[in-house]
């Protein structure tokens, strides 16, 4: 069966080249042993990686950190973030599930009042509302760039020039798009930055990446560091707190950042910005010409995703049914982007995602797959 994967948004499918690097590093392993791999890719590991990821982000290496996933290195980072009690949170209606818990536990021990950015009729994010409303009492802003349910693209750049001279930390979960869009930190103002490598990168599961501004990283409070940054006499710990390597953890998966590191270079050989939008534009266009399913969030901007609720089967069953036909789909519930699906009334729906591997040929195979379901 030849199979479309319109799954990209859970995770690309790796390259024969990315998948070769990874199967090659761990063949190293089982031959030699593991450290003794890891000294042979030192300089990949330890420089070019970062320098890559760096250079993608228009930052400097040393404010890159590698994780296991976009997750961990978003709420491990501001786990170490000391939140003044009584300050005030602003989040995007586009915020990611895991993000919204991380600031529900924080209502709680450091009764910090959350606050949503209103959407408008053109915009997921009400500039003006920022601008009347920003004064110092704001302690962070938290934006996802693309939210997991749909492709709506959140004005980051816009909303870092009108932050980057406040007070508040600005926080941008770029999970979805990291791959997909040109990022670029300077222009978006923002001091903490997340990604996944296993989206629209096309890398491994197990890779997340973190950008972090010196002025986030002076305001983290360490309590633990790993010995590739830190070192201690027993009484006193010393640590290298000007690089964000500090908040990695030394032992991971090394064949992941092997494989992140071939991926990364692929995405900086076709430009390192935004993919072909010809075949997303192909499915967008043709899927509202279907009576039988509702676009999400059609009135907004959008790239790379495109979610519909199907009338006529739940979403779950439908997706399942495509997947027989040799389609790759995902299901989805308010519970992952509660905030923007409850002001949808959305309770289930279909994310498709295109990767840049994605040909008009395999959109017109996909079509005719959604046509019949």
């Amino acid at each position: 069966m030849n199979r479309v994967h319109l799954n990209t948004a859970g995770a690309g499918l790796m390259s024969s080249a990315t998948l070769n690097a990874i199967q090659r590093f761990t063949s190293i392993e089982a031959q030699i042993g593991s450290y003794e791999a890891e000294l042979a890719y030192e300089e990949l590991l330890n420089v070019d990686l970062y320098r890559v990821m760096a250079g993608l982000l228009n930052a400097q290496p040393s404010q890159i950190g590698f994780f296991s996933s976009a997750t961990e290195a978003w709420t491990s980072i501001l786990g170490k973030l000391q939140f003044p009690r009584g300050k005030r949170v602003w989040v995007s209606t586009s915020e990611y599930a895991a993000n919204l818990i991380f600031f529900n536990y924080l209502k709680l021990s450091s009764d910090i009042r959350v606050e949503v950015i209103p959407t408008t009729a053109t915009s997921p994010l009400d500039l003006e509302w920022v601008r009347r409303h920003l004064d110092d009492d704001v302690f962070l802003v938290s934006v996802s760039h693309l939210p997991s349910c749909c492709g709506v693209i959140n004005p980051v750049e816009a909303l870092g020039a009108l932050l980057k001279d406040a007070n508040a930390l600005y926080v941008v979960d770029a999970c979805q798009s990291l791959g997909q869009l040109p990022l670029d930190v300077r222009d978006i103002h923002c001091d903490l930055l997340t990604g996944a490598g296993r989206k629209f990168l096309c890398g491994p599961r197990g890779s997340g990446v973190a950008y972090v501004s010196p002025r986030l990283l002076g305001q983290l409070q360490l309590n633990f560091a790993d010995l590739h940054a830190a070192s201690t006499d027993g009484q006193v710990n010393r640590l290298d707190v000007a690089s964000a390597r500090v908040l990695e953890i030394a032992e991971k998966s090394l064949s992941a950042q092997v494989g992140m590191h071939t991926a990364l270079q692929e995405y900086v050989q076709v430009g390192g910005g935004q993919v072909s939008t010809e075949p997303y534009a192909l499915l967008a266009k043709e899927l509202r010409r279907l009576p039988q399913l509702t676009l999400m969030c059609d009135q907004f901007e959008q790239t790379g995703i495109v979610s519909f609720v199907p009338h006529n089967l739940p979403a779950k069953a439908f997706v399942g049914q495509a997947r027989e036909l040799g389609l790759n789909l995902w299901a989805g519930t308010t519970a992952h982007t509660p905030l923007l699906l409850k002001d949808l009334g959305v309770t289930h729906f279909v994310r498709a995602s295109v990767g840049r591997h994605i040909t008009l040929a395999q959109v017109e195979q996909a079509l005719l797959t959604l046509r019949s379901l």
